[in-house]
């Protein structure tokens, strides 16, 4: 009886030893064929390609010897790690410019001149998981219940507002509009903004840091996230959240999304002095509790200037 004992034991020893051999070549094999490997080895075929050896003999022999690494960049500011660059190893490559994702280019040089990306990192403009390094993990495409999604191209001016509070000084249309839009359908008289506006409503003036586990998000259409609650709780309050007292806004897409990006921007966080924009002199912000009547809407941006307005009270 013992010796049988023995041998079962004896044997489910051998399966699970030769089941951590299986387990430990299966990590090996992937880890030595992690995507972004792949795409730094076709960077530096493709650059190798684009210098030529004649051309520059230097350049070429230390490109030829690049070898694949993990790449990072650390903001202390803002206390996080970018590893974007592992993939996007070539975003600040002009030689890159007409190449495919994730070897392209920034399509807008000159904004990245004034934020390079050893100084402000990625995430800071465009949210995701600064740390993953994977296309899934890094939240390229919206990952259901996931804190940090990456930023949608509509919503991308809410991150300048993180930083720019003059939003006429940068241009910012989205953020502008959104502005008047709060203004014009007298969000303040729910809300507050930095002590402006009244008691009904949740503060807004941290808004863009609020948890996103703060919101409900099972009655969502789309993905489960909270830039996405924002469009939809923006879009139809009470389906979102029933029994708000927020009533509904006959707005259009375009509009949505800039009231959204305007919100999405509204935070407290303090920054040193690197990192904080110089303001126009004279600036003073705009106060947000002031009922803006829609004939002056009008002309506050280009949106409206076009007369295709779709906002009915």
């Amino acid at each position: 009886m013992e010796k049988a004992v023995l041998r079962r034991l004896t044997t489910l020893c051998i399966v699970c030893g030769l089941g951590c051999l299986v387990l430990l070549g299966v990590a090996g094999f992937r880890d030595t064929n992690r995507e972004w490997k792949y795409y730094q080895e076709d960077y530096r075929e493709k650059l190798m390609g684009k210098l030529g050896r004649d051309k520059n003999p230097a350049m070429y022999q230390r490109v030829a010897q690049m070898k694949p690494e993990l790449k990072q960049v650390v903001v202390n500011e803002w206390q996080t790690v970018d590893r974007c660059v592992t993939c996007h190893i070539s975003i600040e490559d002009p030689l890159f410019a007409q190449a495919r994702q994730p070897l392209k280019t920034h399509p807008y040089p000159e904004l990245l001149k004034q934020h390079p990306v050893d100084r402000f990192g990625c995430t800071i403009c465009h949210g995701g998981q600064g740390l993953a390094t994977t296309y899934y993990g890094s939240s390229h495409e919206p990952i259901h219940n996931w804190p940090v999604t990456l930023v949608s191209k509509g919503l991308m001016q809410s991150r300048c507002g993180y930083c720019h509070k003059d939003f006429e000084a940068i241009k910012a249309d989205k953020l502008i509009e959104g502005r008047a839009l709060y203004q014009e359908l007298h969000c303040a008289g729910c809300h507050q903004i930095n002590g402006q506006g009244g008691a009904v409503g949740p503060d807004l003036s941290s808004f863009a840091d609020k948890d996103p586990s703060n919101f409900s998000l099972e009655n969502l259409k789309g993905s489960r996230s909270k830039q996405n609650w924002v469009i939809e709780h923006f879009q139809d309050p009470q389906r979102v959240s029933p029994g708000s007292p927020m009533r509904g806004y006959a707005m259009s897409d375009k509009q949505v999304e800039a009231l959204a990006s305007y919100v999405l921007s509204l935070n407290q966080r303090e920054f040193t002095r690197k990192y904080t924009p110089k303001l126009r002199a004279g600036y003073v912000p705009p106060r947000v509790d002031t009922v803006l009547p829609e004939p002056e809407l009008g002309t506050s941006s280009k949106a409206e200037a076009d007369g295709k307005r779709d906002l009915r009270l």
